[in-house]
């Protein structure tokens, strides 16, 4: 994993304006995560809907922000977005790369323990369903893309991601890139400010 990689993933995402922000001290508090949870599931049915850039926005902000949680980030999981150093070749790259932070985050939101294991950094970490989580929501949010008949909405690659869950093989996709992702480093707030 190369955390400058996705460190310009978000610059790109939030806008070089956030970058000036340092990362807050305290926790974040029940009514933020409620929020991120309400914000995560309406950005995954509707993601290019009236109030999404502003939702995700602040969803991604918040993310970056908080120092509680720490969201295992690997550029292995936004290949199929076709990310390649920049966010050019999907047309819906930065709102499925966002997609597939928040549900990651969601997911930690929802399992504390496993939040708790990856900030200290536990060698016992099952990444698995973290990242599952991720690809889920992204492939769901695709979908609603596609469905809205969003100009250049079909992405030959997210295209072969779903007929892998039809299929039934979707488990046998995240277990690969799980595994690939084990290698590297999750970026915690800390090291996104860093360097």
């Amino acid at each position: 994993m190369r955390p400058r990689f996705i460190l310009a993933i978000l610059m790109l995402l939030l806008g070089a304006s956030a970058w000036a922000q340092s990362t807050r001290e305290t926790p974040s508090t029940p009514e933020e995560r409620q929020k991120a949870l309400v914000l995560t599931k309406k950005l995954e049915g509707s993601p290019l809907g009236p109030e999404a850039k502003d939702d995700r926005r602040w969803l991604t902000t918040w993310i970056i922000e908080i120092p509680d949680i720490t969201v295992p980030v690997c550029d292995e999981t936004l290949k199929p977005l076709g990310v390649s150093g920049e966010l050019n070749d999907y047309r819906y790259s930065k709102e499925l790369v966002a997609q597939e932070l928040a549900a990651k985050m969601a997911y930690l939101i929802e399992h504390p323990q496993e939040a708790r294991n990856i900030k200290d950094d536990d060698e016992n970490v099952n990444y698995f369903p973290v990242y599952k989580a991720g690809i889920e929501s992204t492939l769901n949010a695709y979908e609603a893309i596609v469905k809205s008949g969003a100009k250049g909405a079909k992405w030959g690659p997210l295209e072969e991601l779903v007929k892998k869950r039809q299929a039934g093989k979707l488990d046998e996709y995240v277990r690969g890139v799980t595994l690939k992702c084990m290698t590297g480093d999750t970026v915690s707030a800390e090291l996104r400010f860093q360097n």
